[in-house]
């Protein structure tokens, strides 16, 4: 099984991504890592530092609290073989250390193909495991790097229920 969370906080740099996605449910995600095989910790592509792992709860002073309470934060679990799980996360352990890629942000905001080659947002890292492990059987339609966190939600929610 791979596990992606998908979440939003009340930062500028989400209100901006989330501006720009427009509406999803049960929330507009502007963030999305996956979860480690043992649950402790998050992988994911920041703005400040990269492709890192973070333990769990990081950022929860963080999260936007929904109208029933709740916080922006959800698990996505994609069913999936073994080999692709193995694949997944052999991917983005192999990762950590890469450098994000403020310009891709801009290429949402501002309608150009901008991306700096080796580097990661944390959309298309996800978008980019899943193809590396075929979990995707085809060719996404979008290069990586145009793959918004909600716009992953919403292709994944062909594959499984996201309730909302």
């Amino acid at each position: 099984m791979i596990h992606l969370r998908f979440c939003a906080s009340h930062t500028l740099t989400s209100q901006l991504i989330r501006w720009q996605a427009g509406t999803s449910m049960p929330f507009t995600p502007s963030h999305v890592e996956a979860v480690t095989v043992d649950g402790n910790d998050y992988i994911g592509a920041h703005i400040e530092d990269g492709v890192r792992m973070r333990p769990v709860g990081y950022d929860v002073d963080t999260l936007m609290t929904l109208a029933d309470g709740s916080k922006a934060d959800r698990i996505v679990s994609l069913p999936c073989p073994d080999e692709q799980e193995a694949a997944f996360y052999t991917f983005v352990h192999g990762k950590v250390g890469t450098p994000y890629d403020p310009k891709a942000i801009l290429g949402f905001e501002i309608e150009g193909h901008w991306h700096d080659v080796g580097h990661l947002i944390c959309s298309a890292f996800m978008a980019q495991g899943l193809r590396m492990a075929s979990y995707f059987r085809w060719p996404l339609t979008k290069p990586f790097h145009h793959i918004s966190p909600d716009l992953l939600f919403a292709i994944l929610s062909t594959h499984v229920e996201i309730p909302h």
